[in-house]
């Protein structure tokens, strides 16, 4: 990272500590519900690949039928969030800072809570219930990276869901990594995931 990208930075996390110093310190530190989670668990989930990953506070019962995660954007979560949309070259610390504030001021502490059957692959989200229902053949890609499709199932439908962004189908994917690891290892491992 050159000098002054760093600066930026600093500068803007004094701008956000500034204004959201009192919001962080309100909202208490991530923690386990199981001895087994605090070992191998991921920190971050994704809430969505526009708007970036979110903390996880507490992770229950992974691999189960009733493995559940709780999470919550946070300021590094809101900064991440802020940084994605303008090109690198053109952050403007200010401007990073007055959307990280809103961001943190529309969530405001909220805790979303996500859900999974591991056993039916099926993961519980804020954004609808599905299924893994199947798999593409695996794929090449130009850059040597072997990559394989999912397929969902929407339960409010009974569709299957269009694998893009605007499906949430990375969401999901996130959500199944996190919840039913060995179930998603015994799936993808070595695969690049969509």
């Amino acid at each position: 990272m050159t000098r002054m990208k760093q600066a930026r930075r600093l500068l803007l996390v004094v701008a956000i500590v500034a204004g959201g110093f009192h919001q962080a310190l309100a909202q208490p530190p991530a923690r386990s519900e199981s001895p087994r989670a605090a070992d191998k668990a991921p920190a971050k989930i994704l809430l969505s690949a526009h708007r970036g990953d979110a903390t996880i506070l507490t992770l229950s019962d992974l691999d189960s039928d009733t493995a559940a995660v709780t999470f919550r954007i946070e300021l590094d979560d809101a900064i991440e969030s802020c940084l994605r949309e303008p090109p690198p070259d053109d952050i403007k610390p200010a401007e990073v800072a007055r959307c990280a504030k809103q961001v943190m001021d529309l969530n405001a502490g909220k805790q979303i809570k996500r859900r999974a059957m591991c056993s039916k692959n099926t993961v519980y989200t804020e954004f609808g219930n599905f299924s893994l229902v199947g798999t593409g053949e695996p794929e090449s890609s130009g850059e040597g990276k072997k990559m394989i499709r999912t397929n969902w199932k929407d339960h409010r439908n009974e569709q299957i869901v269009d694998n893009s962004t605007a499906a949430r189908t990375d969401a999901m994917l996130s959500t199944f990594a996190v919840l039913c690891p060995a179930a998603y290892k015994a799936k993808f491992d070595g695969y690049h995931v969509y």
